[in-house]
C-alpha cells in the first residue's frame, strides 16, 4: 500500500513538473506574425504608435505573437513582403502590385476611409502658385515626388504626366524623387519647391493634427479614385491563416477596437486583386512593370 501510494505521489509530482515546461513550449511555438508598416504617419514612431493597437488585436485573434517593423519607404516594404521577410504588410496599392508581381504576394483586405475603399492622388503648390493650364502651363516649375513605390506619389502622377505627353524629368526645371509625404507637402509651405505629390487622405490628416492649414499650400491637380491601401500576406502563408487574419480585419471593424484606429480611417472590408489592375496598366504602360 505504502509503494502504491509512493508512485500516484511520483506520478503526480511528474506531472506538476511537466506541465509548466509543456506551456512554456507552447508559448515558445506561438506563431510570431511578423507584420510590416509603410510610412503613413510623419515619423515611424508615429506610425507604430497609432497602428500598434490594431495589430496587436490581430495577432491576438488568430493566437500570434506580434513582431511589427516600420518601414523607410513604400518600395521598402513592398520588397520585404516580395521576399517573404514579412508575413502581413499594411501598404499602398502600387507597392501591393510590386510585391504581388515580383513575389506572388496576396491581398486580403482593403483599407477604408471614412467609410469607402478609394482614395485621390494629388498634386499641391505653393499657396501663392498660379498655373493657368495644368499640367501644361507648370513647364519650368519645381517638382517633388515621393518614392517610386507610391501609388500617388509617383505612379499615378507620372502615368498621367506622361498621358499629356510629358516627361516630368525634362518637363520641369528642377524634379525629384524620394521624399515622404510629410516633407514633401512641407516643401511647397516653405517655398523649396513649386509643386509635390501626395494623396488626400495623408493632406488631411496632416491638416486635422494641425501639422499645416488648408490654406497652407492648394490643390492643382487630383486622379480619379483609386482602390485603397491594402492588407496583403506573404505568398507561401497557408491559405487558412489568411483567411483567419482577413476575417479579424473584418471583424474588428465593428468592434471596440476599432475606435484605435487614426483619422480617417474607419476599418477592413475582404478584397480580391480586381480592383487594383488599373494600377498594373499604368505600371506596364510606363514600364515600370514587364509584361
Amino acid at each position: 500500500m505504502k509503494r502504491r501510494q509512493f508512485n500516484l505521489k511520483a506520478i503526480s509530482l511528474l506531472a506538476a513538473l511537466t506541465l509548466p515546461l509543456l506551456a512554456s513550449h507552447a508559448m515558445a511555438q506561438q506563431t510570431v506574425l511578423r507584420v510590416g508598416l509603410g510610412p503613413q504617419q510623419p515619423t515611424a514612431a508615429d506610425t507604430q504608435r497609432v497602428w500598434e493597437p490594431i495589430y496587436k488585436a490581430i495577432a491576438d485573434k488568430v493566437g500570434a505573437k506580434l513582431e511589427l517593423r516600420v518601414a523607410n519607404d513604400w518600395a521598402g516594404i513592398s520588397t520585404a513582403l516580395a521576399n517573404e521577410q514579412l508575413d502581413v504588410a499594411q501598404m499602398g496599392p502600387w507597392g501591393y502590385v510590386l510585391a504581388n508581381r515580383n513575389g506572388g504576394a496576396r491581398i486580403i483586405n482593403t483599407m477604408l476611409v471614412n467609410g469607402k475603399p478609394f482614395y485621390k492622388a494629388i498634386i499641391v503648390g505653393r499657396a501663392d502658385l498660379k498655373v493657368a493650364d495644368f499640367p501644361k502651363g507648370a513647364k519650368g516649375l519645381s517638382m517633388q515626388m515621393l518614392d517610386v513605390g507610391s501609388t500617388s506619389g509617383w505612379l499615378v502622377p507620372t502615368y498621367m504626366l506622361k498621358q499629356a505627353g510629358i516627361d516630368p524629368k525634362s518637363f520641369f526645371g528642377k524634379y525629384a524623387e524620394g521624399a515622404s509625404a510629410a516633407a514633401a507637402q512641407m516643401a511647397t509651405i516653405n517655398g523649396q519647391v513649386d509643386l509635390a505629390t501626395g494623396w488626400d487622405t495623408h493632406r488631411n490628416i496632416m491638416i486635422r493634427n494641425g501639422t499645416i492649414k488648408e490654406t497652407d499650400n492648394k490643390v492643382v491637380w487630383e486622379s480619379e479614385p483609386l482602390p485603397n491601401e491594402v492588407v496583403a500576406v506573404r505568398k507561401g502563408m497557408s491559405p487558412e491563416m489568411a483567411k483567419r487574419i482577413q476575417d479579424a480585419f473584418v471583424a474588428i471593424t465593428t468592434e471596440a477596437i476599432a475606435k484605435d484606429l487614426p483619422y480617417p480611417y474607419t476599418g477592413y472590408i475582404s478584397a480580391t486583386d480586381e480592383p487594383y489592375q488599373i494600377l498594373v496598366k499604368m505600371g506596364l504602360e510606363l514600364g515600370a512593370l514587364k509584361p
